[in-house]
């Protein structure tokens, strides 16, 4: 059975103050959607309405033919993930794991014990449980809490960026690994984030959200090279955003200093500083006239505050954005 997620047209409202307006989106069965936006957007508002820690203003949540969007959140096949890992401090690593069990009336203590050894197990920490929280590194700390998230076999995993206290290092390591383990246990998935390459690794689709609603939703890569609103554009994109409904990607944008009389169009531009990224150069050129920085590579060697062009060469490079799109 396909139990996949409708959530449609759900609103949340504080007060007279509006979070999340008509929002649509559909997780499908396995699939891991990354939501990402500016802090402060509404994502953790949303993944909340899901779990049932708050009560939506509007609009339906179902899980396959089920409508969940009444039911209580300790009867919701839904788990969150938040950006602390919450363990308990005074019980073991193993007694937190369990826990997430223990409003499951079936199953003796033993067998339980067993499914809290073997998803330690799944998420490398064997031979962890008898350690206390504090035992553990922060990486670890959220593998415990995956673990007792994933022993309840949610129907949808809600994840509110629970890597951003991890150092960078091993942040890397454990979101290949965390999107590997959810793979292979074919939970659906919501990953809340603000970084975009995050985001961008992490799901099978990314869905942008701002301005109380999804801008939109698409594979990782369609979306950065084909996005559809200003506002995906300026946020997931790189490139030059053109008066209100042209954009140009900034792989089809070239910096040079000596004015390129063939291109189509040119921008004159400022270069602000030189960064080298896996041993190329790259430059922050500030273009003036549409007052907006970007990164672009050029064969020339140009200098901090030369005067350069930014040009592209073909009327067919601009992506003309419909008009009315939500900025």
């Amino acid at each position: 059975m396909n139990e996949k997620i409708v959530i449609e047209n759900v609103s949340k409202h504080y007060q007279r103050k509006g979070i999340i307006e008509n929002l649509h989106l559909t997780i499908q069965q396995g699939e891991i959607i990354s939501m990402v936006g500016p802090s402060g957007s509404g994502k953790s508002t949303l993944l909340k309405c899901l779990a049932g820690l708050e009560p939506l203003s509007e609009g339906t949540i179902k899980i396959g033919d089920k409508d969940i969007t009444h039911m209580p959140a300790n009867e919701r096949p839904i788990v969150m993930m938040f950006q602390q890992p919450l363990l308990f401090p005074h019980m073991t690593v193993m007694d937190n794991v369990m826990i997430g069990l223990s409003f499951k009336r079936k199953g003796t203590k033993k067998q339980k014990k067993e499914q809290a050894v073997n998803f330690l197990k799944k998420v490398g920490l064997e031979g962890y449980g008898t350690h206390y929280p504090y035992e553990l590194s922060g990486g670890q700390q959220q593998r415990v809490a995956l673990a007792r998230a994933l022993i309840t076999n949610p129907q949808l995993l809600l994840l509110d960026e629970p890597f951003s206290s991890i150092d960078n290092e091993k942040r890397d390591e454990l979101r290949l690994w965390v999107k590997e383990l959810l793979k292979e246990e074919g939970i659906s998935s919501l990953f809340v984030t603000h970084d975009i390459e995050e985001a961008m690794l992490m799901g099978d689709r990314v869905a942008v959200f701002a301005e109380k609603k999804v801008q939109q939703v698409g594979k990782p890569m369609d979306v950065y090279e084909e996005p559809a609103t200003p506002f995906v554009a300026k946020f997931f994109s790189d490139g030059l955003l053109v008066g209100s409904n042209s954009f140009i990607h900034s792989r089809k944008l070239t910096a040079t200093n000596i004015m390129p009389y063939h291109a189509f169009q040119s921008y004159e531009g400022k270069v602000l500083q030189t960064k080298v990224k896996h041993g190329s150069l790259f430059y922050d050129i500030q273009v003036e006239g549409l007052n907006q920085k970007l990164t672009l590579p050029s064969s020339e060697q140009l200098r901090p505050s030369e005067k350069v062009w930014v040009a592209v060469e073909d009327e067919a490079d601009i992506i003309k954005l419909p008009v009315g799109t939500v900025q």
